[in-house]
């Protein structure tokens, strides 16, 4: 019986062969980069991480209210007005940011005499990833059942404010919740799914990989498809009750405000603040933004 030793491979088969190993390493390692910083960017704003709380620098009331979700009570704060009259504004929190949230918001409606409610996101509740906006808004829902059982807030006159993925939630509760009279949201998104598109052009070759990673993170994070975080979607349904949209000149989410307000309705303004970046509306206009955003409210809750 006779053995067949295949010859050797020669040089050329020898550089033939591991130049084809690299190539397809690297078509791989070119599909995988940008899926995984797909997956890793939205990991990162699904991570159930809870930062600090921040103390309120007026009286308030140590509080907690029921979960609908979780077990365990939401912490909160209610800061009551210096002279109540039943008028009350929820300051939704942002991300994973615990109650105090926003704080030199909330005194700019504590200073325009109205009662504050200021709770922990959801995710300082309950072990759950951040869904952006969408959960956080039926959070919302428990925030109201809360002020509903206090005999000096008036049921008919509680608005919302809301900034970044809270101003998101803030518009996605007013669409679910009627007893919200009033919304102020500020720089959140118009559509999550499409900023995202926005941002990656299709003319960049992995665009398509990155926003695969990125939606597949939000589905295994929190168990939904990303195209639930539109408030574009459900804006209009908001009307006739009154929202006023305040974004920064300089942000990148100011087009998708003009498309917010153009869907809303005439019952929506839209405030564009001169210079401004995301967040930065009251350190860019501190005397117009404490008495734009307290007009609002007050002309939004006084009663007819």
């Amino acid at each position: 019986m006779s053995s067949h030793r295949k010859p050797p491979r020669t040089l050329r088969q020898r550089l033939i062969f591991v130049t084809r190993a690299l190539l397809i390493i690297t078509v791989a390692l070119a599909l995988m980069i940008p899926t995984l910083l797909g997956y890793g960017f939205m990991a990162a704003l699904t991570a159930p991480l809870c930062s600090g709380e921040t103390q309120p620098p007026f009286p308030y009331e140590d509080i907690s209210f029921p979960s609908s979700e979780f077990d365990h009570p939401t912490p909160a704060y209610f800061i009551p007005a210096e002279s109540p009259n039943g008028a009350t504004v929820i300051v939704a929190p942002t991300g994973g940011i615990g109650r105090g949230d926003r704080i030199d918001e909330i005194a700019v409606y504590h200073a325009g005499g109205f009662a504050v409610l200021s709770y922990s996101s959801r995710i300082c509740v309950g072990t759950a990833a951040n869904t952006l906006g969408y959960r956080e808004a039926q959070q919302v829902g428990d925030a109201i059942a809360y002020l509903a059982t206090r005999s000096d807030v008036d049921p008919d006159r509680i608005g919302i404010h809301g900034f970044s993925a809270g101003g998101a939630a803030a518009i996605m509760a007013a669409a679910q919740y009627p007893a919200l009279k009033a919304v102020v949201a500020e720089g959140g998104y118009h559509d999550f799914a499409v900023e995202i598109e926005q941002n990656t052009p299709s003319t960049l070759w992995f665009a398509p990989f990155f926003r695969f990673g990125a939606r597949a993170a939000y589905r295994l994070n929190t168990g939904l498809d990303v195209g639930v975080l539109s408030p574009l979607d459900v804006i209009a349904s908001i009307a006739p009750r009154p929202i006023l949209l305040i974004y920064g000149t300089q942000e990148p989410g100011l087009q998708g405000a003009r498309l917010q307000r153009e869907q809303a309705g005439s019952n929506a303004e839209l405030w564009e603040v001169s210079g401004a970046t995301h967040g930065s509306y009251l350190a860019s206009a501190p005397l117009d933004y404490p008495q734009r955003v307290t007009e609002f409210m007050t002309a939004a809750l006084t009663p007819s």
